[in-house]
């Protein structure tokens, strides 16, 4: 005879999936990257990025949340990941294709956005929760003048804006939007027309001091990296390196997995 299991299932109550709402949804997208004309993002992910990103929100954040990741092909995910597809083609728009993060119907309520190239290390809850503004970015690390996409917070009433004033005006923003950096060719990105039209947005590594670096200019250049690493809460990674040329590293080890 089985042993009685006390789990009181005629007292369940089941929803309908539809009527599960997280407090957030994580967005971010894996594609081949020949056609983005950026060296650096040119064959370098797969879905074990994706993965790995995934664990790392599961492990540090207590709140309900949503993992969609925007696909080019189709990908097999081993963790509760929505694969949406892209609506365009990522062979030709590249970059920009890093707009549909921003779809509206992507889902409802407040997203928050993450490059596949980022390590998740510590506590999430209250960044996730945080609610500056109708989009929240961060400080370019190396132009800390201007903003970058790190991470962003962002409202419905945002993606309905931005996405709105890309849908049909491509053509006309495409020249735009081209980013220019040292030892880098020139190719359209999301991230400049987001510093050209909300460049003033609240950042958010300002409203969490040291919880959201950058690898490259607050760990890999700091005489206490560990220290650096121990107080973030998301590293994240531009150019090169990426985090699969870290391995040997044991903050690597013990948070992307």
């Amino acid at each position: 005879m089985l042993p009685h299991l006390n789990l009181d299932m005629e007292k369940k109550m089941w929803e309908k999936r539809e009527a599960y709402k997280p407090a957030i949804t994580i967005v971010t997208a894996l594609f081949d990257g020949r056609q983005t004309g950026v060296p650096h993002s040119t064959s370098v992910y797969d879905t074990a990025y994706v993965e790995k990103l995934y664990r790392g929100f599961q492990r540090n954040l207590t709140i309900p949340f949503e993992f969609i990741c925007l696909v080019d092909q189709n990908y097999y995910f081993e963790e509760n990941i929505i694969a949406e597809r892209f609506k365009r083609s990522v062979d030709q728009y590249g970059w920009l294709s890093l707009m549909e993060v921003y779809r509206p119907d992507l889902c409802k309520g407040v997203r928050f956005t993450v490059g596949l190239d980022t390590i998740i290390t510590g506590p999430l809850d209250d960044i996730v929760s945080s609610r500056v503004a109708k989009l929240g970015v961060c400080t370019d690390p190396i132009y800390p003048d201007k903003i970058c996409n790190a991470v962003t917070l962002s409202t419905p009433e945002f993606c309905k804006e931005f996405w709105g004033m890309w849908e049909g005006n491509e053509l006309q923003l495409i020249p735009e939007s081209r980013l220019w950096q040292d030892n880098l060719p020139s190719a359209p990105s999301e991230m400049v027309l987001m510093r050209k039209f909300y460049g003033n947005s609240p950042r958010i590594d300002r409203v969490f001091p040291d919880r959201i670096v950058s690898y490259k200019v607050q760990i890999r250049d700091s005489a206490v990296p560990a220290g650096v690493v121990s107080g973030a809460s998301i590293v994240y990674f531009h150019g090169h390196p990426k985090p699969h040329h870290l391995t040997g590293e044991q903050w690597v080890q013990e948070n992307w997995k």
